[in-house]
């Protein structure tokens, strides 16, 4: 099996918009309480605790491809770093999805367990 620079790829664009998505959840859950005490303005308070809890699985998404590990999980940070930052999720899930074949449990599923 040849190793691509696709999985590292992946990795790091996910784990990037995780940790985008981890800090932006935590600026608007803080500035939503706040904005919320002075009389409120938008009340994006209830963003901020999901988008963390996305960047979250992002994070340990792109830990998973960078490891070349447990494909699935890989596919599903990368999913849920779209959310997080639309450009750098979309891009870790073409390079996820191109480098399927250089997890090892994805090609001892597809091999019929061999």
């Amino acid at each position: 099996m040849l190793k691509t620079w696709k999985p590292i790829a992946a990795g790091i664009t996910g784990i990037i918009a995780g940790l985008i998505g981890i800090g932006g959840g935590a600026i608007v859950s803080l500035m939503g309480d706040f904005v919320s005490e002075s009389g409120g303005l938008f009340g994006f308070e209830p963003f901020g605790v999901p988008t963390i809890i996305l960047g979250i699985v992002a994070v340990i998404g792109g830990i998973f491809a960078l490891r070349r590990r447990v494909w699935w999980l890989a596919v599903v940070g990368a999913i849920f770093a779209i959310p997080c930052m639309p450009v750098l999720g979309t891009l870790s899930m073409i390079f996820i999805s191109l480098a399927d074949e250089e997890f090892p449990a994805r090609a001892v599923v597809e091999a019929g367990g061999k």
